[in-house]
């Protein structure tokens, strides 16, 4: 029953507003803003806006006189730079193809997700230049509070698409005269201050910064600067005065004891006459003194509070970015966060841009919308102005590959090799890339299966391996060590430059020859160097924390010079010799598949494999690692000890602790991979140790091209023929080449051609 009634009396409603006509307002009864934007000639401000400079049109001076203070011009900057270098496009979404490619054509940007056309490639000429248009509109509005450009077409043809935007045509803040609005507070029409013929709403475009109500002047950005920008300038002049005065002294001249009046005055009148100066000088009468009185007493420091205001000012603006490095204090987390908030701050300005660019404003059109209108009329949709990536940290994104490619979450393929490249506007690769099929290996995944030749039997006297172990982040207790806001994360960016899957060159006639695989070769010490990296994170985790202790009880003892003798017990030998038999026999099973392509065999019990000199190799490169990270061990915490006093030994030991934790990667990546180097080195020494007693004599060649970057010794040895197996192995005794510049980082190797030098045309 009452249901019923209900849906009765909702009839009844709906029947007695059809009769009526309409239900629907048509008409606004009240107003944004009473009498709002026509007191005088039309002033406009902030209703609670106090300060008569303040208050448009005297306000766009102000903020004229403002936009040159240097702090406030590098907060501008800060805001507009990115905006201006962020990529702009025309989204399509909902809108036909023809009209999203005419509107981008005419503002001269691209289509979202449409291949580079001539938009990207040329210079354009003529119609508008959206960059210079962004450009002026991000700057202006954002220091005046409102910026409008007027629009004019120019008609190719009378029919669709024949309508071309031909100009966005500046009305600087400083030409309004007048701002007329009607009863709804909406901009009817604007009067400039040379012009006599208004500009009608409907022909312009209206950016404005913080509008609130009827207030189409807006908020200008540094509003919240004035009362400490007046500040500001009256202290620096004050300050400079003050320098002026008193940087050489106040010359003071006393008059001899029961001077007459005249000559108390001749004394004031010595001491105003004086200037300082390289030539300056006084001469006074019997009986005067002369003396330069300084400052007596404490004074305000000036400085300090210009820094306080400037500090102020970029807090204001959401900019306090710009103030790091000027700061007592700060970190890397904290810069990180002003930087996030900051990017925020950045978009949204960007996306009001971009709005204002599309729609436009209330009673005044948008470009891209007006556009529309006049080619296709008002019921076609309008594509969307947008700006993509201002927002966007590249920097976390980077870093964010590198570990997930490093860790194997994500593998190398032309995919992401040409996502990463369209994004950050690299050029396309010249040579082909293939990646491995499995990308890098995860932490504590070997390095792949070792191959073999169908047939061929195992090397003998190859030992047997464990696992690698899996990394983990573990510290005392299996847990990870926390690290203190702002101190540094250990850095993996020497991985990627190390862990180049490609030769760096093309090969030449002897590796040619040899059918020496350089791409396999690289690929082989890429896996098991990442594996190898991963699976001693936790020994130099154990490292750390017995230098640690060693630190903390030779300063709680007062034996300070213990500090350059801490020495690590875990060196990790096992860990790396692990790592190092795989590669070795990889690389014995390598070259005796090159052997077998030049018809040479070479029996595999007569290769000897080289564990007593991998042992050595292990113990060596973990003794540099150990000893590495025991000098900035004790480095840090003599520091530490001047800075803290010898008794605080707790804290010199956790600040050694966290600065340990975020060192950078690169040494450990290059001494374990110089140790892989020389296990892949010393397998194919033992097998051309083996083989020429049964193929004959060989030519043996040096090879560097896996080198990233060739200095001038290994440049000059590269192609170097040698005499002897003996000869080859003295020129790569360890790991890459003897005379290397870049040491440990060195990857040449040596190849073998048997019958003669090879003719290839």
């Amino acid at each position: 029953m009452t249901l019923a009634k209900v849906s009765s009396s909702s009839e009844r409603r709906g029947a007695r507003a059809l009769a009526a006509g309409s239900g629907a307002p048509t008409r606004d009864i009240g107003t944004p803003d009473l009498y709002y934007g026509t007191w005088g000639q039309g002033l406009l401000t902030d209703w609670w806006e106090t300060t008569a400079d303040l208050i448009w049109p005297q306000s766009v001076i102000t903020y004229g006189r403002m936009r040159h203070d240097p702090q406030l011009r590098g907060i501008v900057s800060a805001y507009i730079l990115p905006i201006i270098r962020a990529a702009w496009l025309v989204d399509p979404a909902g809108c036909r193809d023809e009209v999203a490619q005419f509107v981008a054509t005419d503002l001269g940007i691209p289509v979202l997700g449409a291949e580079e056309d001539a938009i990207d490639q040329a210079a354009r000429v003529r119609g508008v230049r959206w960059r210079k248009h962004i450009a002026s509109a991000a700057y202006n509005h954002l220091v005046y509070g409102h910026m409008p450009y007027e629009l004019r077409y120019r008609i190719d043809e009378p029919q669709p698409g024949g309508v071309h935007l031909d100009h966005l045509g500046e009305r600087m803040p400083w030409t309004l005269a007048q701002i007329h609005l009607g009863q709804d507070g909406l901009i009817q029409e604007v009067v400039q201050t040379t012009q006599q013929q208004p500009i009608p709403a409907n022909r312009l475009i209206w950016y404005v910064h913080d509008r609130e109500g009827s207030n189409w002047a807006g908020i200008s950005l540094l509003r919240a600067c004035f009362g400490l920008w007046l500040l500001k300038h009256e202290t620096m002049r004050v300050h400079a005065s003050a320098i002026r005065r008193f940087g050489m002294g106040v010359p003071e001249v006393t008059a001899p004891p029961g001077a007459s009046q005249l000559q108390v005055q001749s004394a004031s009148d010595l001491a105003s006459a004086y200037r300082a100066g390289d030539q300056s000088g006084i001469g006074l009468p019997a009986g005067f003194q002369f003396n330069l009185r300084g400052m007596q007493g404490s004074v305000p420091d000036g400085l300090a509070f210009l820094k306080w205001i400037d500090q102020a000012m970029a807090k204001m603006a959401l900019a306090g970015l710009v103030e790091l490095g000027h700061t007592d204090n700060g970190s890397r987390a904290l810069g990180e966060t002003f930087m996030d908030l900051f990017l925020l701050a950045l978009q949204s300005v960007a996306d009001d841009l971009a709005d204002t660019a599309t729609t436009g404003q209330e009673g005044m059109p948008g470009v891209a919308a007006d556009l529309v209108l006049q080619n296709w009329g008002e019921d076609e949709p309008v594509p969307k102005i947008m700006c993509a990536d201002v927002g966007e940290n590249y920097e976390a994104t980077a870093e964010s590959l590198a570990k997930l490619t490093q860790f194997g979450a994500l593998s190398p393929d032309p995919a992401l090799d040409g996502w990463i490249r369209e994004r950050w506007r690299l050029p396309d690769r010249e040579i082909a890339w293939e990646p491995t099929s499995r990308g890098i290996p995860a932490p504590g995944e070997p390095a792949g299966p070792v191959e073999t030749i169908p047939g061929e039997p195992e090397i003998s006297g190859l030992p047997e391996t464990a696992p690698l172990p899996q990394s983990t982040a573990a510290g005392r207790g299996g847990t990870r060590a926390r690290r203190r806001p702002g101190a540094p994360r250990r850095a993996a960016a020497a991985a990627p430059a190390l862990l180049s899957p490609l030769p760096r060159r093309q090969p030449n006639k002897w590796e040619i020859a040899a059918g020496f695989d350089a791409a396999g070769h690289q690929r082989a010490w890429v896996d098991a160097l990442a594996s190898l990296v991963a699976a001693y994170r936790p020994v130099l985790a154990s490292q750390r924390h017995s230098l640690v202790d060693q630190i903390i009880a030779a300063i709680s003892k007062g034996q300070t010079g213990k500090l350059g003798a801490l020495k690590v017990t875990d060196l990790g030998q096992d860990v790396v010799a692990q790592a190092l038999g795989p590669a070795c026999q990889a690389a014995i099973t390598a070259i005796s598949r090159e052997a077998q392509g030049q018809g040479v065999t070479v029996p595999p019990d007569r290769v000897k494999f080289p564990q007593a000199k991998l042992t050595r190799i292990a113990q060596a490169r973990t003794g540099l690692i150990g000893a590495w990270q025991a000098t900035q061990a004790g480095t840090h915490a003599l520091q530490m000890v001047t800075a803290a006093g010898p008794a605080d030994a707790s804290r010199a030991g956790s600040a050694t602790d966290q600065f340990l934790a975020g060192l950078s990667d690169r040494t450990l990546w290059d001494q374990l991979g110089a140790a892989l180097t020389a296990a892949q080195n010393a397998g194919r020494m033992s097998f051309l140790d083996a083989a020429p007693e049964a193929a004959g004599t060989a030519m043996y060649v040096a090879s560097e091209i896996n080198d990233q970057n060739e200095c001038t010794p290994c440049s000059d040895i590269d192609g170097t023929t040698f005499d002897s197996v003996q000869a080859a192995g003295d020129a790569y005794p360890n790991g890459g080449y003897l005379y290397c510049e870049g040491g440990m980082r060195c990857r040449g190797t040596v190849i073998a051609i048997w019958g003669g030098e090879p003719n290839l045309g």
